[in-house]
């Protein structure tokens, strides 16, 4: 896929799978303290100024609070190696995290869950993302064939996903997530498939079955190419609840994306709403997205590292993406 991030994770050990999500951790954005010079002096003429300015202030903090709230919601992308998150702040950070990979060839599917160590401050707002990968091995001879209302599918089109895999696939995600149930973290999902042209039909049958299979008010979200939603629009109204254009790991054809983003905005045409996800390591991607706007344009910005996150890492690339 062009967007696919496979070759931009790190490889990292294995470990018991872990959510620490009560761990408390540190907050997020917390201003060192500064000490002050011990006078009466300098005591009363701050107080002074405290009350001269004080009504002044008052309108530069409501002008301060209304544009943060402009600002769109952060979700940092915890993808497949251990993570630290202790030190992010749940008001303003949430974490979508990598719960597992569901391998599907022809008809057969597979189930390969997470095994990293993830770690999450008290009330954090998390909600898995489920990884497809489409096998198009050359060798399928031992594999069940795939019935089609026309008979068997043709050996060239054996290793295609099966729509009838779809209900399996949806059946695996939601009995998953019961697994996962902490709290009421649970309440979104995020299916992460770069799907060719011919993977469509199983697709879409996944995510009607997935609206099935899952508790009623689950919110699903899908990554996206952005080819999806400049061009080559082939998604279904109501079919998921966020689409989030992966503006990252591009490949050969970044520049022409880049430069159609500056004449056209991303959209689904289906009215669903589009999210924004940007990598933490592409410096130079981002500049021309962040000249262009986009994530202003947007409710929610996911970003994904290459590497660990660290606080310093995090707090880097948002400041870089939400500077006046």
């Amino acid at each position: 896929m062009g967007l696919s991030r496979q070759d931009d994770r790190e490889v990292t050990r294995s470990a018991p799978a872990e959510y620490d999500i009560f761990h408390p951790g540190l907050i997020w954005g917390k201003m060192s303290r500064t000490c002050l010079p011990s006078s009466n002096i300098l005591i009363s003429s701050l107080l002074a100024m405290v009350l001269t300015i004080g009504f002044v202030f008052s309108f530069a903090a409501q002008a301060h609070r209304l544009a943060v709230s402009n600002n769109p919601k952060l979700t940092l992308w915890a993808w497949e190696r251990d993570e630290d998150l202790s030190y992010i702040e749940p008001l303003k950070v949430r974490v979508a995290y990598f719960a597992g990979t569901v391998f599907v060839r022809g008809s057969s599917v597979r189930f390969r869950p997470r095994t990293q160590k993830l770690k999450l401050p008290k009330n954090a707002v998390a909600f898995p993302v489920f990884r497809i990968e489409s096998i198009r091995a050359s060798n399928v001879s031992n594999e069940p064939h795939c019935l089609t209302l026309s008979g068997l599918q043709r050996d060239d089109d054996l290793n295609v996903p099966c729509t009838e895999a779809a209900s399996f696939v949806a059946k695996t995600i939601a009995a998953r997530m019961e697994k996962l149930q902490q709290s009421n973290l649970q309440q979104s999902v995020q299916i992460d498939f770069d799907a060719l042209e011919d993977e469509r039909p199983f697709y879409k049958e996944l995510l009607k079955n997935l609206r099935k299979e899952l508790p009623t008010g689950t919110k699903i979200s899908i990554t996206s190419l952005a080819s999806w939603l400049l061009a080559d629009k082939w998604m279904e109204r109501g079919s998921v609840d966020e689409v989030v254009a992966m503006l990252f790991s591009i490949g050969p054809g970044k520049k022409e994306v880049l430069s159609v983003l500056k004449k056209r905005k991303l959209d689904s045409g289906v009215k669903i709403p589009v999210a924004i996800g940007i990598s933490a390591s592409e410096h130079a991607t981002n500049k021309v997205l962040f000249e262009l706007g986009v994530q202003r344009k947007t409710d929610n910005l996911y970003i994904f590292s290459s590497r660990p996150w660290t606080e310093q890492r995090l707090r880097s690339i948002t400041c870089e993406a939400l500077a006046k």
